[in-house]
């Protein structure tokens, strides 16, 4: 069989959308080097040479999706900052962006298999946002929004349905929960 000859761009873009292919129809534990490469038509050494490890496959794949997901939640706020938006868009972009990019389940994965690093691209994302939304004049407590919200959709893209049918409420209980938590918080004085 005659492959044909692709740049190492190209090769990375490939392996990386496979991945993203990989968690959101298999999970995150299906996500290694030996699948991602039979996916792409490449081996194994390949995607070594690209990503390092399977670790280095993580992060790269952590910062793809980090990537999207911003891109999405930085979308409405600015929306909101126009009077485009509300709070519980932000909310529902937030909650959706998690859920349809399997952000959640990556993030799951690398903190309970102890690769933190993998992380990284997550945590850089959501200081930038913070960071943005500061400079930009917002005098509301948005590190502490932003923390709430981020860990009820990661909360909510792992286990949301189980938890809400456990709970006897529909799963969209929880992207009420936190709209009213960010609401509080929006009104409440900035501490340290």
């Amino acid at each position: 069989m005659v492959r044909k000859r692709v740049s190492p761009e190209e090769s990375r873009g490939a392996a990386l959308a496979a991945a993203r292919a990989l968690l959101k129809s298999e999970g995150a534990a299906a996500v290694t080097l030996q699948a991602v490469a039979k996916r792409v038509g490449r081996t194994h050494a390949n995607l070594l040479h690209h990503f390092g490890s399977a670790a280095g496959l993580q992060r790269a794949l952590a910062e793809d999706i980090a990537q999207t997901v911003a891109a999405s939640i930085e979308g409405v706020i600015q929306q909101r900052r126009a009077g485009q938006a509300t709070e519980r868009d932000v909310v529902d972009a937030m909650f959706e962006a998690f859920r349809r990019e399997g952000a959640g389940e990556l993030i799951g994965w690398v903190a309970l298999t102890r690769q933190r690093e993998a992380l990284e691209p997550v945590i850089s994302t959501i200081e930038r946002i913070i960071r943005t939304m500061r400079a930009l004049g917002d005098t509301r407590p948005v590190d502490r929004m932003t923390l709430a919200l981020t860990l009820l959709a990661i909360g909510d893209s792992l286990a949301g349905e189980e938890v809400a049918r456990a709970c006897g409420l529909d799963r969209g209980a929880i992207r009420e929960v936190a709209a009213t938590t960010i609401e509080a918080l929006a009104g409440s004085p900035l501490r340290d």
